[in-house]
């Protein structure tokens, strides 16, 4: 489902969100902390080799849970489709940096997993998608511009997936 758009999402204190790596990425996390982050396979640049100008921030309840794990095995496919249109895609969980890797270094994946642990929730408290019931990110997907507005939403309910076409329109 996709939800509303144009808000602007500036938070006093913005995240500090670290991937996998340990790397400290700038909020909102659009362009990789450096050109390194680039061409080691932490970020994809488009056609013409130019950083990213918008994000999907791509939320997970959970890193290991069922249903994050099946969407995790589309993620990388969808970076490389959304790449060439200037998009960037950051995976985000309230997982630590070390759990994170973890995921990366079992499942393969390059897309950036961007670690939301600690001041927790903060990233996705900021563009309202924390759920303080269960202190966990809601399954949701946000796509941001450079300057931290919100331009759309996918959002899927309790158990299930969200699709890869949802974020390609």
């Amino acid at each position: 489902m996709t939800g509303p758009a144009g808000d602007r999402e500036t938070p006093a204190d913005p995240p500090a969100l670290r991937d996998q790596h340990g790397q400290l990425w700038p909020w909102p996390p659009v362009v990789p902390p450096s050109p390194d982050a680039l061409r080691t396979g932490r970020g994809t640049m488009h056609d013409d080799g130019a950083a990213p100008t918008r994000c999907w921030l791509f939320f997970l309840p959970g890193a290991f849970t069922p249903v994050c794990t099946a969407e995790l095995g589309w993620v990388d496919e969808l970076a490389e489709r959304l790449a060439p249109a200037g998009v960037g895609l950051r995976v985000v969980a309230c997982d630590s940096a070390s759990v994170l890797r973890k995921v990366a270094d079992e499942t393969g994946i390059r897309t950036p997993l961007l670690s939301d642990f600690w001041p927790h929730g903060a990233a996705a408290r900021a563009v309202g998608e924390f759920n303080e019931t269960t202190g966990r990110a809601r399954r949701s997907s946000v796509l941001m511009d450079f300057d931290g507005r919100v331009l759309a939403r996918v959002q899927a309910g309790a158990g299930e997936q969200r699709r890869l076409e949802e974020h390609l329109g």
